[in-house]
């Protein structure tokens, strides 16, 4: 709650001060949010958790044990609800400072988006929905960086910054990397994490960017913090692009060493993390026809053992909740493929249509410990926008489990899910 408070201060007085620099000339800070609500239908869910960045969870295959659906309010049917403060000034010669500061939160409750509370909510067993996430409770828990900019220079960004897949994924995903219909929107592990979601939004990072004229390029590099091991819990991606006219590619790839991925604790209130490297490969391509925009790609990620052995005595909490254990994942490489390809129409301005296909081809391991499998996606979102600002929209996703990946071990899953929500979505 104090957080809350604070973060509700801040905002009032800088958007205060903004309003003072802004007649100056020379400086201006912005509030800026998102708002958007669904009310939908999941056919095989655990009951919906608050915490949990998307309420629902409509993309990972259900055992079938889970017999029943749930319907509810759900946060961010096209994307997740936030707010923000972000600025600028003019240091002379063309070059800026600048800022950004964005908290996520749920719509239904308001509460922040957190991931991490989920799981721990259901530790040691599942009772409602969760996931892991980049998003676990932070106070500014999308964005956090501060930099400079400079037109012919490009941007330079210390902090919190999203991952250069994810900037991809924001623009070249066929059903608006839709938070409830689209898989690279649901998931951030193939939709910006490269592999691990909580890489979706990366610590302790340099980030660049630039542009010289249809070419576009830059990278990330995450500082580990270890003493003593510069390259461990450290990580880069390297991205380049080029947009001219109606065609645009772009294309990333990533290397995080000693990336933990975040579970449900053995006992109630507690975590787990398995420690990975992980390394992904992410390109897509669209082409403008007018009113309608065709767009389509392929990401492939590989985890891996880690380069560094850790245990409970190296990272013994995470997000604020104590650690029941940490595993150093030991067994083959596993690796995944995602194709996707669709797009999107105007009917009128104001009138959109978007579809979209997505393929999840687990590869079998060489220890078996992943088996081949699929996940077929089948996306579509219907888009209306009163203003630029407020739409609303309906949409349904649905998803088939193919493959020994989803029917093995007796116990299987569900052989298919499927959500269909309607909501509205206000920009400020």
């Amino acid at each position: 709650m104090n957080k809350k408070l604070i973060a509700a201060s801040i905002g009032l007085m800088l958007a205060a001060n903004g309003a003072m620099a802004q007649s100056a000339g020379t400086s201006s800070v912005e509030l800026y949010g998102i708002l958007d609500v669904a009310v939908g239908h999941v056919a095989n869910s655990l009951t919906t958790d608050g915490n949990f960045p998307n309420t629902v969870s409509v993309l990972s295959a259900t055992k079938t044990s889970v017999t029943t659906g749930v319907t509810g309010m759900i946060n961010g049917g096209i994307q997740g609800s936030r707010w923000g403060i972000r600025g600028s000034e003019d240091l002379g010669g063309g070059l800026k400072a600048i800022f950004t500061l964005e908290s996520g939160f749920n719509g239904q409750d308001g509460a922040s988006s957190n991931a991490a509370a989920s799981l721990a909510n259901n530790s040691p067993k599942a009772t409602t929905v969760s996931g892991n996430s980049s998003l676990n409770g932070q106070l500014f828990n999308r964005q956090a960086f501060v930099g400079l900019s400079d037109a012919t220079l490009g941007t330079l960004t210390f902090g919190r910054n999203y991952n250069p897949i994810f900037d991809i994924v924001a623009d070249y995903d066929p059903v608006q990397a839709s938070q409830l219909f689209s898989p690279l929107g649901v998931s951030a592990t193939i939709g910006g994490g490269g592999g691990v979601s909580e890489d979706t939004r990366v610590d302790s990072s340099i980030k660049y960017k630039n542009k010289i004229g249809a070419v576009n390029f830059g990278g990330l590099y995450k500082f580990g913090g270890v003493a003593g091991n510069t390259s461990a819990q450290s990580g880069y991606v390297l991205n380049v692009g080029y947009e001219d006219g109606p065609f645009g590619i772009k294309g990333a790839y990533s290397n995080f060493t000693d990336a933990l991925k975040t579970g449900a604790g053995a006992a109630a209130g507690q975590l787990s993390a398995t420690n990975y490297d992980v390394t992904a490969f992410f390109i897509a391509a669209k082409y403008n026809f007018g009113d309608f925009n065709l767009k389509g790609g392929y990401e492939t990620y590989t985890l891996k053992a880690p380069s560094d052995q850790f245990g409970l005595g190296d990272v013994s909490s995470l997000w604020g909740y104590s650690l029941s254990g940490l595993t150093n994942f030991a067994s083959a490489e596993q690796t995944t493929d995602v194709w996707f390809v669709g797009g999107d129409y105007n009917f009128t301005p104001a009138l959109n249509l978007a579809v979209g296909f997505y393929d999840q081809n687990a590869k079998q391991s060489d220890d078996l410990k992943q088996h081949n499998g699929n996940v077929y996606s089948y996306s579509a979102l219907l888009d209306y926008h009163f203003t630029k600002r407020t739409d609303v929209y309906s949409g349904v996703l649905y998803s088939q489990y193919k493959g020994d990946q989803y029917t093995l071990p007796v116990v299987s899953d569900n052989s298919s899910n499927y959500v269909i929500a309607v909501g509205m979505r206000t920009k400020f």
